[in-house]
């Protein structure tokens, strides 16, 4: 199931049908968590959150001069904002102000991180995805890092000011 949803999530990728890729994604990458954590290894988002959680603190105490405040829960609600709007849209905010694209590429990466985690194992004998070597391709073509930081603190500085 976690194999297909991560294709179908790509598919809607390639599609432009970013938030069915973001909910497709994000249940993926949850199911194949499980597997992952099976095998006492540790699911790309609990790596990212970690790392995360360390670099803001870490920035932190660097320019405050004091112990940082946010936890890994704080970054890992931050992590699935996108995800969780996109499943949950309207049960709370009817509006969810994201960079969409931004918010499925991050998933499916995190998705394909703990796919090929089960991949190297012999015991799920994984079929290659054609698509991911296509996604992976096109992640790397469209890093644009200043101008993705600027449209992903957008919504952010929206929610502050409102």
């Amino acid at each position: 199931m976690a194999v297909e949803q991560l294709e179908d999530a790509l598919k809607a990728y390639f599609a432009n049908r970013y938030h069915s890729a973001i909910v497709l994604a994000g249940a993926s990458e949850q199911l194949l968590a499980g597997y992952v954590l099976k095998h006492k290894m540790e699911p790309s988002w609990s790596q990212m959150r970690g790392a995360i959680t360390k670099i803001a603190n870490g920035l932190h105490q660097q320019v405050a001069g004091k112990p940082g405040m946010t936890t890994e829960k704080n970054i890992g609600d931050l992590l699935n904002r996108a995800y969780n709007h996109s499943k949950h849209a309207g049960t709370k905010d009817h509006i969810v102000l994201m960079n969409p694209k931004f918010e499925a590429r991050e998933l499916i990466d995190r998705c394909i991180s703990n796919y090929d985690m089960l991949f190297a194992r012999t015991d799920y004998r994984l079929q290659d995805i054609p698509l991911i070597q296509n996604f992976m391709h096109e992640s790397i073509n469209e890093v644009q890092f200043e101008d993705e930081a600027t449209d992903i603190l957008k919504p952010l500085a929206s929610e502050g000011g409102a």
